[in-house]
């Protein structure tokens, strides 16, 4: 029977941009599910009217068909989708997770006091989304015109990504799953000390990383994303 790989895609993206993880695993024999997260491929509105459960209970779903056909089930997550493979492994057993790019912990005002602001008083009408001004955290401008993403950001979704990583944070303890954390030095999206954080609080025993020194927070389409491919493949076939 074989293993299968659950690829969990990041916030207001589609399972594309995991597409230089999936064929490689594919070719290696892995059964490779990449579901499409509640509230996204589709519009903004959308995903503004959905919230962290379901994207999260998308995930247990496609775990649960996945463990039905495979002897056993890895993860792996790329931004929110790290956060939600976090979900996954603090409740089922998971057999391995590779942690891509993953904000366990969002920096900066924005965050901490104006989203806030805006998501819980009447300012929410005023300004429900936030645009992308700078495009794609992607370097590789091939990576950059090829990534398939909403424009803008509904305040109310990534509140929704705020409130998930609270109840993910005090989970880190009792994940026990061997791990692997992939982090970009220079991620303009996810502050590089996560990667040190995950590790840190991980209940785990087998945890590895790898620092990219040339891709942003998008690292499945920037210029090292054979070098993810190789070492997530790498680590899943150890395990």
């Amino acid at each position: 029977m074989p293993a299968g790989v659950l690829l969990i895609h990041g916030f207001t993206a589609t399972p594309e941009c995991l597409e230089s993880l999936a064929t490689p695993l594919r070719k290696a024999n892995f059964v490779v599910r990449a579901p499409l997260l509640a509230g996204h491929g589709k519009t903004e509105e959308d995903l503004k009217r959905t919230t962290w459960a379901e994207w999260y209970d998308g995930v247990r779903q496609e775990y649960e068909a996945l463990k039905k056909e495979t002897k056993v089930v890895f993860v792996a997550g790329l931004s929110l989708g790290g956060i939600l493979s976090l979900m996954l492994a603090s409740e089922y057993p998971v057999r391995g997770m590779a942690l891509l790019a993953t904000p366990l912990v969002l920096r900066g005002i924005g965050v901490r006091v104006f989203l806030p602001l805006v998501s819980g008083t009447p300012l929410k009408r005023l300004y429900p989304y936030q645009r992308k001004w700078a495009g794609p955290a992607i370097n590789d401008p091939a990576g950059r015109a090829a990534f398939k993403s909403y424009a803008k950001m509904p305040i109310a979704s990534i509140m929704e990504i705020v409130r998930l990583q609270k109840v993910v944070a005090p989970r880190l303890s009792r994940i026990t799953t061997p791990t692997l954390i992939l982090h970009a030095r220079h991620d303009t999206t996810a502050p590089y000390e996560n990667m040190a954080l995950i590790k840190e609080h991980l209940g785990s025993k087998q945890v590895e990383t790898v620092t990219l020194e040339k891709s942003d927070h998008v690292l499945t389409m920037d210029y090292e994303k054979e070098l993810v491919a190789k070492k997530v493949l790498d680590f899943f076939g150890r395990w």
